[in-house]
């Protein structure tokens, strides 16, 4: 997009700033991967644009990004307007807190609620929540009845979450829980899309958001509560987090931590997982030879019975397929950090104070690693190719110190959906109208995948 973007000569010089901001800023806005994709097509895998008043430097290619998150993880911290905007929103949660000894502690706190054991404990109680919403998808299958599939798996995945996270059954609680997390999620992303006034400003939209983000703060501090008050442990996340003591002091998080991390763990876990499920149901539509693969791989290893932890890991075509839907729709589809002092990357010279902002959408679509990006083939992720590619190609999760801490919780999850599902339906989309991604805080489907579910023999 020329006077908008611009590059240098390497070393010696800083990187130019761009022309028209304004303009810049709202096509930034409207279409970012559009943007992004003609900005590192037109001049290479680093370069500068501009964002309102400020001077980002953008980064595509895998070892522009593995110097910043790995390599020089230190010079490039988390004071980023995006940052304090998502503190503003999650509180101060693991996924958002800066670096240092207090994140050090936290994350050396939550680490073993997220170890296989623990995953393997609740993996039951992820079955029976997708069971029972599968005994519902009985009955629309039953009467041909087209459903969206986003829809379906935002429920369903809000309340697996809720199970694994609170041990919160189906009831009126869970009702009134889903429909805020429903009206927070409209209202966030309606901001997302244009965050032109402040949520502090009284509109209509910002009222309910704020009022659905009470009801779920409200809900969340009950079960904190039930949860001190009767302390054993329930089998859930949130006991093992409550019971977490430091190891060299002795201290356990506090309630305004426990609360900060549940709020973000909630979003994330249920919106994330949604989202790549939907994926991975539309690639399955979209595509019969690999929608047939996975109900091979999936009879034959359960022959009709329910999915347990140690399925998950025969499921090993199945396992392809969500990596690749991961790398072509990564929900942490953008990332800022900041510089500290000036560094050089890519043979540019990066000043201080300097807004990085890296993208594993396009990263993961980098030409010299990925042959034919835009095409969904699964095989890319087989052992041998797997082998032969350079790691830093491939952040589905992030990197770094930083890497997502529920990575395992996520694939568990989603392994046991797709395992449930796939035994019982065939999935046809009832529309050849491609269906591209929507880039919000995370990269849900731009539209509904509206899907027929056809009964398969059991």
């Amino acid at each position: 997009m020329p006077g908008q973007v611009s590059t240098d000569e390497p070393t010696s010089r800083s990187l130019p700033g761009s022309g028209n901001f304004v303009r810049t800023t709202l096509t930034f806005q409207r279409s970012p991967l559009d943007f992004l994709g003609d900005m590192f097509q037109d001049y290479g895998d680093i370069c500068t644009f501009r964002l309102a008043a400020n001077k980002v430097v953008a980064l595509s290619h895998p070892h522009h990004v593995k110097h910043v998150l790995q390599q020089r993880a230190g010079n490039y911290t988390r004071s980023t307007a995006a940052h304090k905007m998502a503190r503003n929103i999650f509180g101060n949660g693991l996924s958002v807190m800066e670096g240092g000894p207090v994140w050090r502690r936290q994350r050396r706190l939550m680490q073993p609620s997220f170890h296989y054991q623990r995953v393997a404990s609740m993996s039951d109680h992820m079955v029976a929540v997708i069971n029972d919403r599968l005994s519902w998808w009985d009955q629309a299958a039953a009467d041909g009845e087209v459903i969206d599939i986003n829809d379906e798996m935002r429920r369903l995945t809000l309340r697996v979450v809720a199970r694994a996270l609170f041990a919160l059954e189906e009831g009126p609680v869970v009702d009134r829980f889903a429909n805020a997390i429903e009206t927070l999620d409209s209202e966030l992303t309606a901001y997302m899309r244009f965050p032109l006034l402040p949520l502090s400003v009284p509109t209509a939209g910002h009222r309910r958001f704020h009022t659905s983000q009470a009801i779920v703060e409200e809900i969340i501090d009950y079960v904190i509560t039930e949860h001190m008050v009767d302390d054993h442990d329930r089998g859930d996340l949130l006991s093992m987090l409550i019971q977490t003591e430091d190891e060299d002091t002795g201290e356990r998080m506090s309630e305004r931590q426990l609360r900060d991390e549940v709020f973000t763990m909630l979003f994330a876990g249920h919106e994330t997982g949604a989202n790549i499920l939907t994926w991975v149901f539309y690639r399955l539509g979209r595509h019969a030879d690999i929608q047939q693969r996975v109900q091979q791989e999936i009879d034959h290893e359960l022959d009709g019975r329910d999915p347990t932890l140690a399925d998950t890991t025969k499921l090993t075509y199945t396992r392809l397929v969500i990596d690749e839907a991961l790398r072509m729709y990564p929900q942490q589809w953008q990332g800022w950090r900041r510089c500290v002092e000036e560094d050089e990357i890519g043979g540019y010279r990066v000043p201080a104070g300097t807004d990085i902002f890296f993208s594993p959408y396009h990263l993961h679509r980098h030409q010299d690693f990925w042959d034919d990006p835009d095409a969904f083939r699964p095989e890319r992720f087989a052992p041998e190719e797997v082998a032969r590619r350079d790691r830093s190609a491939y952040i589905p999760f992030g990197s770094g110190h930083h890497m997502c801490i529920g990575n395992q919780f996520a694939l568990t999850e989603m392994l046991l959906v797709i395992a449930s599902a796939v035994q019982r339906y065939r999935f046809e989309l009832t529309t050849d109208k491609p269906v591209e991604p929507k880039p919000l805080i995370t990269l849900g489907p731009d539209q509904p995948v509206l899907t027929r579910l056809l009964p398969r023999a059991r």
